[in-house]
């Protein structure tokens, strides 16, 4: 029986998961930022400016969906620049929803917009909630009873490892890389920490984001707009759809190359991509798969590897590596052996 875990058929929208405007501590306006991302051939962009849920709908068109979203956060007692903090993103499932738990007025505290957003910011129950670095799975909690998905962001720039996100429950995607710290000087190359969650059992989906402010100008080395993107094959180009198909995995991060399809069909796992130089397989286990391009030729776009060599109770990821060293991540399969 043949396996499709990313279709070649069928929508694939591009999305940026992570983005901040005006709203907080963004250079740009939503408008401006819509503007810039749809000419580089994106379709979504989240705006999930830091403490503020809002709903920029009027932004949507046919080929463009302006995502809910926004980034909340919280720091150890003295924690910057030393201690661990958590960065977390929370979408909602449904169109307009912006009301958040566990509220309160004083985490609005970016941007020119503050005492506005403070006004009209809306929310569940009280407005006298306290954050604290230990009660960060309770607002995971809360936010998942009222409908929200959830990604942590960025583990480099925050000083966290697995101990961290392993008591954590209800958490759906995982940032294994963030343009903006790249560009300022992080490793926010999360694939080790990733595979650590895996193998203990965490199946969280892999995303790449921007994190962008633009404080620099685009053609800048500084720029931390378009170097990491999620392709998303949602069904349609709505909030429902492009989170429901988050939550189920259909979808590829990447810093360039692209995934044309992958299948798995009596334990061949076959992979078609862009021109790469190198497509590997990570895998739960030591066990690895690689292939190249054939002798002669300076990239290749398909390759097929036996998963029946894979013991059971593992798993196996796909990258893509191009010639200017870009990458790309499947999701996790687990079920090579049904």
């Amino acid at each position: 029986m043949k396996k499709v875990y990313f279709s070649k058929t069928g929508n694939k929208f591009k999305a940026n998961l992570h983005s901040h405007t005006t709203y907080s501590d963004g250079v740009l306006t939503p408008e401006e930022a819509k503007k810039i991302y749809k000419e580089k051939g994106y379709q979504i962009v989240a705006f999930t400016d830091h403490n503020v849920m809002y709903d920029h709908c009027n932004l949507n068109d046919e080929n463009f969906l302006a995502m809910i979203g926004s980034e909340i956060d919280v720091y150890k007692p003295d924690g910057y620049p030393k201690k661990e903090c958590f960065h977390i993103n929370f979408y909602p499932r449904k169109s307009g929803q912006t009301a958040i738990p566990c509220y309160n007025p004083k985490h609005i505290r970016h941007g020119k917009l503050v005492e506005e957003l403070r006004r009209t910011q809306a929310h569940i129950g009280g407005e006298t909630f306290e954050r604290t670095y230990e009660n960060m799975p309770d607002v995971i909690n809360e936010y998942a009873k009222a409908g929200y998905i959830t990604q942590i962001n960025h583990p480099v720039w925050s000083l966290q490892t697995a101990k961290d996100y392993l008591p954590l429950q209800n958490v759906t995607m995982l940032e294994i890389y963030n343009h903006g710290n790249f560009v300022a000087g992080y490793d926010e190359f999360d694939t080790q920490l990733w595979d650590e969650l895996l193998r203990a059992g965490v199946k969280w989906v892999a995303t790449a984001s921007d994190d962008n402010h633009n404080e620099a100008p685009l053609d800048s080395h500084w720029s931390d707009s378009f170097g990491g993107f999620t392709v998303i094959q949602a069904d349609e180009l709505t909030q429902e759809s492009v989170v429901k198909a988050l939550e189920e995995g259909k979808c590829y991060a990447s810093t360039g190359p692209t995934f044309e399809s992958i299948e798995l069909e009596d334990g061949k796992l076959r992979v078609e991509c862009s021109p790469v130089r190198k497509i590997m397989v990570n895998t739960g286990a030591r066990k690895g798969f690689a292939a190249y391009p054939q002798k002669g030729e300076e990239t290749l776009t398909s390759a097929e590897f036996n998963l029946g060599l894979l013991v059971e109770g593992s798993y196996a990821r796909v990258t893509l590596i191009d010639t200017e060293g870009n990458r790309a991540w499947s999701q996790p399969i687990f079920d090579y052996r049904d």
